[in-house]
């Protein structure tokens, strides 16, 4: 006897030619133009580093350090998706600190804090969904290319039964010489979800979270090879970041031909 119940998988394709029926009407709604836009950004950011192997063992606390960002973003939007990149400003570097140690002066703390800063310049694709006439919620990801600057890091020793604590100050270099502490290029990954709002036809403003994760080991090779310090202590140094932006876009429109 012929059943008058739909067999389970075609109501699971029901629903799911429905769904994406839905999505289509809901996207054509509130379809984007097509647009070159130009903007900047500003915000801040907390920056840590991930460490490895010995190097993690040795600085068993990694705390964030607070930042700034800022920078001019230009891309190319089709639609409802975007091609973006930019040239902005990041701190970056972190807090790290060992256990307390023992060695021929006594019992010891270590601690620094490590500021570095980079000129970025990412080239992220995204999506970008309306949810109403004037706001929406975007999503884009890809590589970032980060030129390192400079930075500064004060180190802190202290010992047990000592009131004084030792502090000394060092400059960081990036560069590949063997006296160079890092990369001068670093390669890294963004991904970051956001909103927008239109002001108007030409100006959005927008909210974004990134998470920018290192690729690589920060430090430069020669000056690990000419270091005795990572014949006892080996692992590679990742910077990390979260950084929160508000911006402002302006676009110039264009429409299709055809």
């Amino acid at each position: 006897m012929q059943s008058f119940y739909p067999h389970p998988n075609s109501r699971k394709l029901h629903f799911a030619a429905g769904f994406v029926l839905f999505f289509l009407m809901f996207s054509g709604l509130y379809a984007q133009k097509n647009s070159f836009f130009v903007g900047a950004t500003a915000g801040t950011n907390f920056s840590k580093f991930k460490y490895t192997v010995d190097l993690a063992e040795l600085y068993s606390v990694s705390k964030p350090l607070a930042g700034l960002n800022g920078g001019f973003t230009a891309g190319l939007q089709l639609r409802n998706f975007t091609l973006s990149s930019g040239l902005h400003y990041l701190q970056k570097g972190g807090h790290y600190e060992t256990d307390n140690f023992i060695d021929a002066d006594g019992t010891g703390f270590f601690s620094a804090d490590e500021r570095l800063h980079f000129l970025s310049i990412p080239l992220l694709l995204g999506y970008r969904q309306p949810l109403t006439s004037n706001f929406g919620v975007s999503l884009s990801m890809g590589p970032s290319f980060n030129i390192g600057l400079g930075g500064k890091i004060t180190e802190s020793l202290e010992y047990y039964g000592r009131e004084e604590v030792s502090t000394e100050h060092y400059t960081v270099r990036f560069g590949s010489g063997v006296n160079d502490d890092y990369r001068k290029m670093q390669l890294g990954f963004q991904f970051s979800p956001g909103l927008y709002v239109d002001l108007n036809e030409r100006s959005k403003l927008t909210l974004g979270l990134t998470w920018d994760s290192g690729m690589q080991d920060s430090f430069n090779p020669r000056y690990k090879q000419a270091n005795a310090f990572f014949d006892d202590y080996k692992g590679r140094q990742k910077n990390r970041s979260t950084i929160i932006t508000i911006g402002y876009e302006f676009h110039f429109s264009f429409e299709d031909k055809y």
